[in-house]
């Protein structure tokens, strides 16, 4: 089995989103963690900013 290693960054939030994420996971249940569920968040947001920039390339483009 092949092992990653990966390393990990600490960033902080105010803690009234982190309270809100903390009753959105005891609401909805579906995330594991607090951390879980930023780090999908984090991920989705990348995505939509990197398609926003590409979006914008393509304009520039034309």
């Amino acid at each position: 089995m092949k092992s990653d290693n990966v390393a990990y960054a600490t960033i902080s939030i105010p803690i009234a989103i982190a309270e809100e994420i903390d009753e959105l996971i005891g609401e909805l249940g579906y995330w594991p963690s607090r951390s879980a569920f930023v780090r999908e968040a984090c991920i989705e947001k990348l995505r939509r900013e990197r398609e926003k920039l590409k979006e914008l390339q393509e304009a520039r483009k034309d």
